[in-house]
């Protein structure tokens, strides 16, 4: 071939081939972290249980660590009770954990001025608290509300007038009630399903090592997969893929802490003052200003819990335009926080820009190559011709490995995803396959926040997500 007279539409599918494999490439990386997760975490899970963990207790002559679970909850009728109903048959001895509800009186007040129809988020945990009084399967359950007018700050105080509700707001309240032999916190959202022995795991690795620490686990939110869109489907599957075997890889950069499946050391949550309330992302946050201010990293356990994914296009967007928006928050915050030493402060910088904006930036990128080679083919500015016809076929069958690992990825999480007919199953599957349409709109909340940021005009407001209604146990 004389490479003197390559023409530009040679040159430009060159180009292109080569951005195709360079993020093919990156693709690959999810058989690295598959085969890191699973060597380092998933398959040294303990086959624990309670007398393990009693024994292990006393050879080290001390008690059993003392949870409160901790479930922020307003607007929440529609799935509360089954969380209570899960987190109450946890495989825990009950007198060694309670659970906290903290609801939002704002909901009360808005029933009672007609806004709001139906049984309240607090009305359907009364009725449980009513329950559990007679039976004695149960570990405590107990029930605050946040006051309208609560300022937010960890032992805050009421202002007299409307705060604006945010997650880390009504946190900080619910750590006021807790019980006073609480030694670990543990926080789920409101339709946060764990793993049955997450408590017995925690309380192992505590009693192992009993300094105040931060464990987070996977979170996987495909339990109402059935009920989502095509594109809200794809992105259930990959935000699981990403917290079982992409996560622990993270959290090797970045103290990472995603909100829900999280235990807190009760003396740490303390000496850093609770959350930040006016944070987007008060979790990330979280993690990050516990390192700054005594040294600790948040740690990854193996033991999931299975949550919703938004089920509306719109509603999936203004949650993770919120989950950027929170991440460049979290950026500015602590780039201009001079109390804490740029020794620590810079490597995490650099790290949030690379794990945020920087793959935003490429992934976003890596969707409009296959767009951009379109438009190119169609308008005859692409000759391919200055590759073998071999070469450009393999090229050409590279987009099944995209599809078989989606599709395995789907039989991997079926298990966790809430039981429908066969056909509906067949149904969800074939939805798969706009995989290429729909990895367009994935990385576009997270664009769109760096885009709003950079205009000043990021969200300035916690939004809360709607969940899915489920079925009553």
């Amino acid at each position: 071939m004389d490479w003197e007279i390559i023409s530009p539409a040679q040159v430009l599918y060159l180009i292109a081939v080569g951005f195709y494999l360079l993020f093919f490439a990156l693709f690959l990386r999810y058989f690295f972290w598959k085969w890191y997760s699973y060597r380092n975490y998933w398959s040294k899970r303990l086959a624990l249980d309670r007398e393990k963990v009693a024994a292990l207790a006393a050879s080290k002559n001390l008690e059993l660590p003392f949870f409160t679970i901790l479930v922020p909850a307003r607007n929440e009728a529609d799935v509360i009770a089954n969380t209570i109903e899960h987190l109450a048959s946890l495989n825990y001895p009950n007198e060694r954990y309670e659970i906290l509800v903290i609801t939002d009186e704002k909901e009360a007040l808005a029933k009672a001025s007609g806004e709001h129809t139906g049984p309240t988020t607090m009305e359907v945990v009364e009725a449980k608290i009513r329950e559990f009084a007679s039976r004695r399967d149960v570990p405590q359950l107990k029930h605050c509300s946040v006051p309208y007018d609560f300022d937010g700050r960890f032992r805050g105080s009421r202002r007299g007038y409307s705060i604006p509700s945010t997650k880390g707001r009504a946190l900080n309240y619910g750590l006021e009630f807790v019980d006073p032999r609480t030694t670990i916190c543990g926080f789920y959202d409101a339709e946060s399903h764990p793993e049955a022995d997450v408590l017995l795991y925690i309380a192992w690795s505590w009693l192992n090592d009993p300094r105040e620490r931060i464990w987070q686990g996977p979170v996987f939110q495909v339990r109402n997969f059935y009920q989502l869109g095509v594109i809200t489907k794809i992105a259930a599957i990959y935000q699981a893929i990403s917290h079982e075997i992409y996560l622990p890889v993270l959290m090797r950069k970045l103290p990472f802490v995603g909100g829900t499946n999280l235990f807190v050391g009760r003396r740490l949550l303390e000496r850093i003052g609770g959350y930040d309330h006016r944070a987007l992302t008060e979790d990330l946050e979280l993690g990050v200003r516990a390192y700054l201010e005594t040294g600790v990293w948040a740690e990854y356990f193996p033991y999931f819990s299975t949550e919703q994914t938004p089920a509306t296009l719109y509603a999936f967007f203004r949650q993770r335009l919120r989950w950027g928006s929170g991440h460049l928050q979290v950026c500015d915050k602590f780039r201009y926080a001079y109390q804490y030493s740029w020794d620590k402060r810079g490597p995490l910088l650099h790290n949030l820009f690379w794990k945020g904006q920087g793959e935003w930036l490429l992934y976003q990128g890596a969707v409009l190559v296959p767009l951009s080679i379109l438009f190119l083919g169609l308008n005859g500015g692409l000759d391919p011709s200055i590759l073998p016809l071999g070469f450009r076929t393999v090229l050409h069958y590279l987009v099944f490995i995209y599809f078989a690992f989606t599709f395995y990825a789907y039989g991997h999480f079926s298990r966790h995803m809430a039981p429908v007919t066969w056909w509906q199953q067949l149904g969800g599957g074939l939805q798969l396959l706009a995989l290429p349409f729909a990895s367009f709109f994935l990385p576009l909340p997270y664009t769109t926040a760096s885009i709003m940021k950079a205009l000043n005009r990021q969200p300035q407001t916690w939004v809360k997500t709607p969940r899915t209604k489920e079925a009553t146990r």
